[in-house]
């Protein structure tokens, strides 16, 4: 239970609270703070009090003024500013290096209704002793990689690299190899007798070299198609026709 003295001491708190209450009640009942209020919007303008703005523009100091924040850079640690060595001599590109190839081999193909136009060089890379199937826009490998190849004609190649120097490469013949070529064999005559041994084994040798020439050329024919076609699979521009 609430004690006696306890009481007294809520009694006089809440008086004390009520007599604030009136006192403010009075206070704004006299009219205090009835001077303020908020303007209609179609108020004279010769009511609207603004704050004055300073429109003076502001001057940047020139130059000259920071020369003691360049002399004392914050973020160097000995607070000097870093040397500038002005005759640093600039790093040279390495010169190109000459083209060394042969053109060996030229394959075309003509624009189709179903196909793109296809044009290859077949070269020799002279400095890596290897031969190349190349489609335009396709560079060499190597040292000579700075070369690429962009036009081919029915006998002629045009390289060009990195410095816009251009190199044309003409068909070299004789680095092709030659279809060995058929002879006309000539009827037979019916002589009396058998050939002579002599006649009839140098036939034989003539027909096994042809036979073998053949073969030995369908066997290169074979072996070029399939590294382009390896070519053109592994390349990521390559285009299948």
């Amino acid at each position: 239970m609430m004690d006696l003295r306890t009481a007294r001491m809520l009694t006089l708190v809440l008086a004390g609270l009520c007599g604030l209450l009136l006192l403010s009640a009075l206070i704004q009942f006299a009219g205090y703070g009835r001077g303020y209020g908020w303007l209609p919007p179609d108020a004279p303008s010769d009511q609207v009090v603004a704050a004055e703005i300073d429109q003076t523009p502001i001057k940047i100091p020139p130059i000259s003024s920071f020369t003691e924040v360049e002399s004392r850079p914050l973020f160097n640690d000995d607070r000097r500013p870093t040397p500038h060595d002005d005759g640093e001599a600039e790093t040279e590109a390495p010169p190109a290096v000459a083209l060394n190839v042969t053109l060996t081999g030229i394959i075309i193909v003509r624009k189709t209704e179903s196909t793109e136009e296809l044009r290859i060089a077949m070269v020799r890379d002279n400095m890596r002793n290897e031969s190349l199937a190349l489609k335009v826009g396709m560079p060499l490998s190597g040292d000579q990689a700075g070369w690429t190849l962009v036009s081919v004609e029915p006998r002629m190649a045009t390289f060009r690299n990195a410095s816009d120097e251009k190199a044309e490469i003409e068909l070299n013949t004789a680095a092709t190899p030659a279809r060995a070529p058929m002879k006309p064999v000539p009827p037979r005559a019916a002589p009396p007798g058998r050939q002579p041994p002599a006649a009839q084994k140098r036939d034989n040798t003539a027909e096994s070299d042809l036979a073998r020439r053949i073969e030995e050329r369908r066997r290169q024919m074979r072996e070029e198609a399939e590294r382009l076609r390896s070519q053109r699979g592994n390349s990521p521009t390559g285009q299948k026709n």
